[in-house]
């Protein structure tokens, strides 16, 4: 499997585990921004909601159907892109379908992995958070009303250069979010999510959540067995990452081979409790083979660099000199330096 299939979902973490509906959740204080977290957390994962969902990176934009159905507490999602192609992503749990019409072709695999083939709303918050006081400041106002629905914003500011700040307009009735911007230190924003229309059902029907195109002439593949689960932090790894950002540490390890060649890939995850970085360390490739520096997709930026015939690559929804500042210290735990 490639380095580039790897890599996770970046970001927030989704908070709770659960059943039902927001009613089996206690209503949050008004002025307790953490309760706010908590209830849209549980919201994401455990309300019946559908909606077209709208994803904004500098000019470019992406619109897509959501549709989020919960059946005795288990959560099937099917997201559809709202373009030509219109390819479609269906989520059983930790089953994931990819549906490409313009190829007529249907991928099967697996997305234990983070938040893989759910909505980018979900892939924003899915994980546990924890928010560290001495990295995150959080305040709540009244923000108006979107699509129809009154709201509250949660504010998420950072105290350094080192993470993203966030801002998140929550519904009033069920603290779902209907609109969340990202920005940098400098307070401009680098993505957006944001419904431009949202409906929250008591039920939506099974059909709701099946294909939205007939796939039975589709040829069907099978994605590669995913990759073994990352083992806790406390398991050794042969890397450590020297100089990490304030509040980062080290929460898994993960070691197999990548590529034709089976080429030896270790991929560390570190976070903050909010922001996560992973770092992906493949063995055998030459400078000239790979480009060195930055990338960015979004709000998500990566850095990759070259040395000892090895590829470093941090990537995570964090500030470029975050990603930098990990990728450039990345050391072995024993023989000769990077």
């Amino acid at each position: 499997m490639s380095r580039a299939c790897l890599v996770p979902a970046l970001t927030l973490r989704a908070l709770l585990a659960g059943a039902c509906a927001c009613a089996a959740w206690p209503a949050a204080a008004d002025d307790d921004p953490r309760g706010w977290l908590d209830r849209m957390g549980y919201a994401l994962e455990y309300l019946n909601y559908e909606g077209t969902l709208i994803q904004l990176h500098g000019a470019d934009a992406a619109v897509m159907r959501v549709v989020h159905r919960v059946e005795n507490g288990v959560p099937t999602e099917r997201i559809t892109a709202m373009d030509e192609v219109g390819r479609e992503i269906i989520r059983r749990g930790d089953d994931v379908t990819c549906i490409l019409p313009d190829q007529n072709e249907v991928l099967i695999g697996e997305g234990a992995e983070g938040a893989q083939g759910a909505s980018p709303l979900r892939q924003q918050f899915a994980g546990d958070v924890s928010f560290d006081d001495r990295f995150y400041r959080l305040a709540i106002a009244s923000g108006g009303r979107l699509v129809g629905r009154e709201t509250r914003v949660v504010t998420v500011r950072p105290t350094d250069s080192f993470r993203y700040g966030y801002r998140l307009w929550l519904d009033h009735a069920t603290a779902m979010p209907l609109k969340v911007q990202v920005a940098g230190d400098d307070g401009v924003v680098v993505e957006q999510l944001l419904f431009s229309d949202i409906s929250l059902p008591e039920r939506i029907p099974e059909s709701a959540v099946q294909p939205s195109v007939t796939i039975d002439s589709f040829t069907r593949q099978r994605s590669p067995r995913s990759a073994p689960p990352a083992q806790k932090a406390t398991e050794s790894s042969a890397w450590r990452v020297e100089s990490l950002p304030p509040g980062f540490s080290l929460r898994a390890v993960r070691s197999q081979r990548s590529g034709t060649a089976g080429a030896a890939l270790e991929h560390l995850v570190y976070s903050d409790g909010v922001a996560s970085v992973s770092v992906f360390i493949e063995a055998g490739v030459t400078p000239m083979e790979q480009g060195e520096g930055p990338s960015r997709v979004g709000a998500a930026n990566a850095w990759t660099t070259v040395s000892g015939g090895y590829l470093v690559t941090a990537v995570g929804e964090v500030p470029v000199r975050t990603v930098e500042a990990i990728a450039r210290s990345v050391r072995p735990v024993t023989g000769p330096g990077l």
